[in-house]
């Protein structure tokens, strides 16, 4: 009975940090974001929130990344490669009236997310929930990621 139990106990403890493992990876997708962007412009999406340590570190490597490709201003960012957006649903849920998310944005997250920040979507071709384990890891994986929707046709991509 003993060794049954313990290894009932090991198979529930393998498959939870399965579940982990799986949620907290970079996860392929097929979800169609058009009209986020003119012209069909890639979209890279982050959702974040007010007291949240590890979306606070995510957030600083996406603001980071992608303005190596272009300016932001407010939540909202410009540039001739990819448009981007940071929703801090905090503050969204505040309704505070100086956030902005597409058409369509919080429906994202809700399908996505199970509730979870931050969370990362890349064009709707990969997303990931939750943060990095550094912020080198962090910079590198969210470069990666935006380059790959770009099918490295940037100059930052080379």
């Amino acid at each position: 009975i003993v060794i049954i139990f313990s290894l009932v106990i090991i198979f529930y403890l393998y498959s939870q940090i399965q579940i982990l493992n799986k949620l907290y990876q970079i996860n392929k997708a097929d979800i169609n974001m058009s009209g986020w962007c003119i012209n069909g412009t890639p979209t890279e999406v982050l959702y974040y929130g007010n007291n949240c340590p590890s979306c606070d570190q995510v957030y600083s490597a996406f603001m980071n990344t992608t303005s190596l490709f272009g300016l932001w201003q407010g939540n909202r960012f410009y540039s001739g490669y990819f448009c981007a957006y940071s929703i801090n649903l905090t503050a969204y849920n505040l309704n505070q009236s100086s956030i902005f998310a597409p058409p369509g944005a919080i429906n994202l997250f809700e399908t996505l997310s199970d509730q979870r920040i931050p969370l990362l979507v890349f064009n709707g071709e990969y997303y990931k929930i939750g943060g990095f384990s550094n912020s080198t890891e962090a910079d590198t994986e969210i470069l990666k990621y935006i380059c790959l929707t770009l099918n490295n046709r940037a100059s930052q991509c080379q």
